[in-house]
């Protein structure tokens, strides 16, 4: 694959042996802001690009940080 590919990748997380596997889909493999305003930063950056899906913010239940998402959250809050 090209390069692009390669930047991508760097920084991912790889799950370890005998790590949860609902942790690591939910927290892990994802960046953590440490706020939800820093959360909700990076959001709008990222809605911003033209034909960008709306995205949602989330407090981790894991880590206590706050992550990104495509997903409305449930109870509706944005």
């Amino acid at each position: 694959m090209g390069s692009g590919r390669a930047r991508r990748d760097e920084g991912l997380h790889t799950r370890l042996e005998g790590e949860d596997a609902g942790e690591f889909k939910a927290c892990t493999r994802k960046r953590r802001y440490a706020s939800e305003a820093e959360a909700k930063k990076a959001a709008e950056r990222s809605s911003r690009r033209k034909d960008a899906p709306k995205i949602f913010v989330y407090r981790c239940e894991y880590c206590g940080g706050w992550h990104l998402t495509h997903h409305r959250p449930r109870g509706g809050r944005k």
